[in-house]
Order: C-alpha cells, then sequence, then structure tokens
C-alpha cells in the first residue's frame, strides 16, 4: 500500500553550505518551523547541507538532483545534529527501492499487465505509531509505502578535535616582564662591579 504525500523540491541557494551529521535515528527533515511537518528522518550518520541557521533550527538540503533523487528543502532541529568540518565520503543515503503495482484484472477474458515494479528513490523512515514507513520518490511523485527500508551501510559520527588552549597572554606578558628586570638588574650589577673593580686599581 502506497500513500502520496507533498514532498517540495525548491530551487537551490547561491551560498556555500556547511554540513552537519544526523547523530539520533529521530532527526527528522521539516517542510516548516513545526514539528506537525515532519516527512522523514534523516538517515541516520548521513548529513544535511546547512543553507541558513535559523534559533534552534537549520534551513537545510537534503538530497541533490541526481540519478532518480531530487534535492529537498526544508528544516532540522540542531539538538539531531553535530556540524562537521566537511562532508563524509558519502553525504547523502542514495538507496533505491523497488515498489510493485498490481494491475487489476478487470475482465478474465482479455490479457492483463499483472504486476509492475517501479525504482523509487528512498529519503528516509517515517512512524506512524508502531507502523513504519518510507517516504520515497517515485517517478515525480513523493509519497509513502509501508516498510522502514532502513538496511543502510553507516558512516563513522563525527568526532570534533579538541581546541588547544589559549595562551594567556596577561601570563605571558608578565613573564616577559620579569625576564626583562632580571636582565636589567644582571647589566647594571655587572657595570658597578666593573667601576669598582677600576676605582681599586687606582688607589693601588
Amino acid at each position: 500500500m502506497a500513500f502520496c504525500g507533498g514532498g517540495k523540491v525548491a530551487e537551490a541557494s547561491s551560498v556555500t553550505p556547511a554540513y552537519a551529521q544526523a547523530v539520533t535515528t529521530t532527526a527528522y527533515f521539516f517542510t516548516q518551523k513545526d514539528l506537525s511537518t515532519s516527512l522523514f528522518a534523516v538517515p541516520y550518520t548521513y548529513c544535511v547541507s546547512i543553507l541558513r541557521d535559523d534559533g534552534q533550527w537549520y534551513y537545510v538540503q537534503y538530497a541533490a538532483d541526481e540519478g532518480i533523487y531530487r534535492a529537498l528543502y526544508g528544516y532540522v532541529l540542531k539538538s539531531d545534529f553535530i556540524v562537521v568540518d566537511g562532508p563524509p565520503p558519502a553525504t547523502y543515503l542514495f538507496k533505491s527501492v523497488t515498489i510493485t503495482y498490481s494491475a487489476g484484472d478487470g475482465d478474465s477474458s482479455l490479457p492483463s499487465l499483472g504486476e509492475i515494479e517501479m525504482e523509487a528513490a528512498f529519503y528516509g523512515t517515517y512512524y506512524s505509531g508502531a507502523t513504519a514507513y518510507s517516504y520515497v520518490l517515485c517517478g515525480d511523485t513523493f509519497g509513502y509505502i509501508e516498510g522502514a527500508n532502513d538496511d543502510y551501510p553507516l558512516n563513522e559520527i563525527y568526532v570534533p578535535e579538541p581546541e588547544e588552549p589559549e595562551e594567556d597572554e596577561s601570563q605571558s606578558d608578565s613573564g616577559g616582564v620579569v625576564t626583562a628586570v632580571i636582565i636589567v638588574s644582571l647589566t647594571a650589577g655587572a657595570i658597578i662591579l666593573v667601576f669598582l673593580s677600576s676605582r681599586k686599581k687606582k688607589l693601588d
């Protein structure tokens, strides 16, 4: 059983995007900044392209105009993602599923087409209660089919590199001052010793 849904394809932005990786299995993609507008969960460990920072949300692109896929534009919650330095080897998940349509027999005296198989692009899983559906693009139509279809390879979870501690300028400056004072004191002491030594020789 398949359900038709309204996926929206928007024009691409000219802004160079950053990337964020889905780090939960419920990292939903929304058409609006409204929790009731979820379409599917972005596949775990895959990325969205961040086009705009919008408070607790990112305005993003998921997928690209390539092969059987079309780019989708919408919103995700920041809390479900981690910003990465660059895209992983597989930024978006490319996974096709087969949809089987069964043509009606009609008049049994006429030949029937039987079952028709079509290839669809899998975008992500959507749960309605305990039932799992997959959000797909079949031809030019977005919609849902039964089943999770979440048996896909995973990327490695991005781990940010620890930041190096910043040097305390005040300590650095004070250290330089102390060093300068020591150098000046030693120089002054050497001059005094030379002066006293020369006076002693004259007196002798």
